[in-house]
């Protein structure tokens, strides 16, 4: 069974014209196939549909299955079901497993584990969660952040992997931790939590945050600071955090670092870097001249200025910018990204990785990247973001299991996640909880 996604009543009266215009001549073609069936054969007839279906999709009318019925009913359901789907998932001394990298633990993955426990309204896995996490990767001797990277080592023990830099510090994960722990003590009515948090934002300023011409930028992680170029993933950069921050942590400029942060975005997003041109995609990563402050590649050679795994995170983490703060810069920058509209227009797919200037990297379509692309197009076109919800990542969604498909790894769950709960207002700014 096939059905033309809309929504009439959000339509103009000129859009509804062409829309019923478009359900008559899908009509029509129906009326003609059967004919064509009755007088000319089987095999004639469904030569002859093939083709009718051909013109038809050139001609902009589009057929789409009908999606999981479950998930596109009860999407504030299926988000709260999936999480304790997952958190069965989480080890019960509260650790968050990356199966497919050797049962690697992460402190990105940890801040995932905080972030989705809050919004949930979970606290007894969110305590576990950040038990762990804190006895296990906040260790570092000279500031309150977190060592990145923990699993077992090449002699078969278990800890920091300081062998290869396991030790250093993911602001990303820093700030996603300190949100979770503000988030926390709103919600549940705890101090303790916000103590904690503002002990992490000291550090986030004093070890990942450096001065450009007397402003300040954020870094990727400590590690960043004394390079040549300092290195900046955009993704980690996280202005809806940072009206926030202000509030638990005043004795620092956290809107200057927002107003920077925009300013990195536009620059990375849509200067050529090492390409010719650019196709208006933000970068994985990129770099800072600690001069003047112009944003280039990176200066390492693994970190490249694709739109792939890393860079897809900006687009959410500006979405819940202008959801929770309106902020226009949001708005403004997430319109301006219209390469993903293109795309889907063009194709009805995303695939996982893109260069700079918008060449297909890998042919593979991203689960993360649906679910973050339900945030985008919730903000910047919503009948996309439902075509994306019926035709991607409903299939992504097990409803006889009520979970998001195990078989897809911990970080395509969490981003899926991430866009779902989006795209069912699931994730609320809870500093302003009553």
């Amino acid at each position: 069974m096939f059905d033309l996604l809309i929504e009439v009543n959000t339509y103009t009266n000129s859009e509804r014209v062409f829309l019923f215009a478009k359900i008559h001549m899908k009509q029509q073609i129906i009326n003609f196939y059967h004919s064509a069936a009755r007088k000319s054969g089987l095999i004639a007839s469904l030569f002859f549909l093939c083709f009718i279906l051909v013109v038809a999709i050139l001609g902009g009318i589009h057929f789409f299955p009908s999606s999981n019925l479950f998930l596109d009913t009860y999407q504030g359901a299926s988000v709260e079901s999936a999480w304790l789907a997952y958190r069965d998932s989480i080890q019960k001394d509260g650790r968050t497993i990356d199966r497919e990298r050797n049962y690697l633990t992460t402190s990105e993955g940890q801040s995932y584990s905080l972030l989705r426990s809050v919004w949930m309204d979970d606290q007894e896995v969110f305590d576990r969660v950040y038990r762990w996490t804190k006895n296990n990767l906040q260790k570092r001797e000279n500031d309150k952040l977190f060592h990145w990277l923990w699993g077992q080592d090449s002699n078969g023990r278990w800890g920091v992997l300081t062998g290869i830099g396991g030790r250093n510090s993911a602001s990303d994960a820093d700030q996603d931790i300190a949100l979770a722990l503000i988030f926390a003590g709103k919600r549940w009515n705890d101090d303790y939590y916000l103590k904690q948090a503002r002990e992490i934002l000291h550090s986030i300023w004093s070890t990942e945050v450096i001065y450009v011409k007397g402003r300040p930028y954020l870094i990727a992680g400590n590690w960043a600071s004394s390079e040549t170029r300092p290195t900046i993933n955009p993704s980690y950069l996280f202005p809806a955090a940072y009206n926030i921050f202000i509030q638990i942590d005043p004795a620092h400029d956290w809107m200057s670092l927002k107003d920077t942060s925009y300013e990195v975005l536009e620059q990375a997003t849509w200067q050529p870097l090492d390409r010719e041109v650019s196709a208006g995609l933000p970068p994985d990563w990129v770099s800072i001249d600690p001069v003047t402050g112009v944003i280039l590649p990176a200066i390492h050679a693994d970190k490249t200025t694709n739109f792939s795994d890393d860079a897809f995170r900006t687009l959410w983490r500006v979405a819940l910018d202008y959801r929770w703060h309106n902020d226009p810069r949001a708005l403004a920058y997430l319109k301006k990204v219209t390469f993903l509209e293109e795309e889907w227009k063009n194709y009805y797919r995303l695939y996982g990785t893109y260069s700079h200037d918008g060449r297909v990297i890998k042919f593979n379509e991203s689960s993360s990247l649906y679910g973050v692309a339900l945030a985008f197009f919730d903000i910047t076109n919503p009948r996309i973001a439902e075509e994306i919800l019926n035709q991607k990542v409903s299939k992504l969604y097990d409803s006889d299991l009520e979970t998001i498909r195990s078989d897809l790894g911990y970080y395509p769950q969490n981003w899926l996640w991430f866009g779902m709960a989006f795209y069912a207002n699931k994730l609320p700014n809870l500093y302003v909880l009553d």
